[in-house]
């Protein structure tokens, strides 16, 4: 993990390239790993017949952030991994492609860049990865050990699934352990939003809800 976050805090710029003193881009190699600084990402989204609105954390921007807020965003997104040398290896990074691949579609990241580590945690290579271009990669190149399409369908259908089960008010909890096939949905309080929403907001919304209809919209 640690090599994670530093892999990020020696390729990332706080400002753009040309805004950035050479000391500070020469002194990278002993800044304090900080995890975090980071953007977000919100974006709305489809799958199937579920429409969704995600948010989520994104490393940086490739060049530079659009002038115009509708504009899409060059997000890129960095990751580590073990350096290959048998299949087991190749193998056990497929599996994590499945991940960077998945986080990096719902968000909209166009670019993955991989920095492979040996065993003493020493970056050897970069790759860079075209995220509509990965699960492709995987089935043409690899071992195949999963498919894009297959995730998005069955996505789509446990979405359909879950609108059907979680439909009343309450706090709920997805949870699918390790080794099993099993995906357990159950309800952990029955009212309220696990105070992952802040008071301001909770008002906010409470006074949205209450406040009187225009007579144009009840047409």
């Amino acid at each position: 993990m640690f090599s994670g976050y530093k892999f990020e805090t020696l390729s990332l710029l706080d400002e753009p390239w040309d805004s950035t003193s050479r000391e500070f881009i020469e002194s990278r190699e002993s800044k304090v790993v900080n995890n975090k600084a980071q953007y977000c990402s919100v974006v709305r989204t489809g799958i199937g017949s579920s429409r969704m609105i995600i948010g989520g954390e994104v490393d940086a921007v490739w060049d530079c952030k659009p002038d115009k807020k509708d504009d899409p965003v060059n997000w890129v997104e960095l990751k580590t991994s073990a350096e290959i040398y048998s299949d087991k290896d190749l193998l056990k990074y497929e599996r994590k492609l499945l991940k960077f691949w998945a986080q990096s579609f719902l968000l909209g990241v166009p670019k993955v860049v991989v920095g492979f580590r040996n065993e003493h945690g020493i970056l050897q290579r970069l790759e860079e990865l075209v995220t509509r271009d990965i699960p492709g990669q995987v089935i043409r190149q690899g071992k195949g050990t999963w498919d894009g399409n297959i995730c998005i369908n069955f996505t789509s259908r446990f979405l359909e699934w879950l609108k059907t089960v979680i439909n009343v008010d309450g706090v709920w909890r997805i949870r699918k352990q390790e080794k099993t096939s099993v995906i357990e949905i159950f309800k952990v309080e029955e009212t309220g939003h696990g105070g992952i929403l802040l008071p301001t907001f909770v008002q906010w919304r409470s006074q949205k809800s209450t406040a009187p209809v225009p007579l144009h919209q009840l047409h």
